[in-house]
């Protein structure tokens, strides 16, 4: 029986895409090399018929372009927010919540290219706000950048759980989120306030000197509380903090909690609510490691609770088949 997954381009101007030509499309039993349609998650659209109708090609994918950098703001030590000129049609195509772009210094090879959450979006200006914190080889050939940066996308899946943050109305969700992965997260606090639920955040600057998004939060009509996520060597959660998020998700009657920060945090959060009795929803920022962002390279491969690898780059699922069995409270 095939196993039913959600892919992210499914459906889009992106799709069929390269796994279509290589027999090994996320959805389309066809183009996995079956028999028989098992189509389950309906886009709205036959990708096979698509992909027939097109020569048996995959659509025009993404391409590079260079962009404009209308502002830099080092807003602490190796933590810089650029202000990017993308365009209107890319402006409108990255305005959700989950959306991130590929970055590289124009100088440099292709193989710079390094994924980057997009924090704000000017729809009418066509401009973005996006954090590059500064550690490794590529991030610092961007950290220096002032006048023009490459970039690549639109891409939509920084977060797991999206169904969750785009489905909920009128009810509270709380935001929990550590270090550069408040930038993936604050998109998730507009959309959840769009559809009039009550958002209350937690935020931990980690390595950073400040949390660069309270603000952001702040403006947004969120009540803000500065709590440590993660103390310690081994990262632990500490128990004050644990405590207060349980009280809280009780209390306020949360009925999503979304995590933004690395797989260790997501972790934690998973196990924390594994312990209530009424858990609620869970959605997290995307931890995987992006190389390609179309599903080829295999960075991104992670297993499930089953056992089975999926690509995280291109598919949808809870965070709980994720980190349920990896969780530690």
């Amino acid at each position: 029986m095939q196993k039913i997954l959600d892919c992210i381009d499914a459906g889009s101007a992106y799709c069929p895409c390269h796994l279509a030509e290589t027999g090994e499309c996320i959805m389309c039993s066809q183009l996995q090399g079956r028999t028989f349609c098992d189509c389950a998650n309906w886009k709205g659209v036959c990708i096979y018929h698509d992909f027939v109708s097109n020569r048996y090609r995959k659509r025009e994918q993404r391409e590079s372009r260079s962009c404009r950098i209308l502002k830099r703001d080092e807003v602490s030590e190796g933590l810089v927010l650029f202000g990017i000129e993308v365009g209107k049609e890319m402006a409108r195509e990255l305005n959700a919540p989950g959306t991130y772009v590929f970055m590289r210094d124009q100088a440099s090879p292709a193989y710079y290219d390094t994924p980057m959450s997009i924090m704000t979006v000017e729809e009418t200006e066509g401009t973005i706000i996006a954090a590059v914190q500064v550690r490794g080889v590529k991030t610092k050939a961007l950290g220096d950048l002032q006048e023009k940066v490459e970039i690549r996308g639109p891409y939509w899946n920084g977060l797991l759980g999206l169904k969750y943050i785009k489905g909920m109305r009128d009810s509270a969700a709380l935001i929990i989120a550590r270090g550069v992965g408040q930038a993936a997260v604050l998109p998730a606090a507009r959309k959840l306030i769009a559809g009039g639920n009550k958002v209350k955040i937690i935020l931990d600057a980690g390595r950073n000197s400040h949390n660069f998004t309270e603000a952001y939060f702040q403006d947004l009509g969120c009540e803000v509380a500065l709590k440590p996520l993660l103390s310690g060597k081994a990262l632990e959660m500490p128990f004050e903090t644990a405590s207060y998020i349980k009280e809280t998700i009780i209390q306020e009657q949360i009925g999503l909690v979304v995590s933004g920060g690395s797989e260790k945090l997501h972790q934690k959060v998973a196990g924390l609510l594994l312990t209530l009795e009424d858990k609620p929803f869970l959605a997290c920022s995307n931890d995987a490691k992006f190389c390609c962002g179309e599903g080829i390279c295999g960075s991104c491969h992670t297993r499930v609770e089953d056992g089975s690898r999926i690509k995280t780059c291109k598919t949808q699922l809870n965070p709980f088949s994720l980190y349920e069995r990896r969780a530690q409270v």
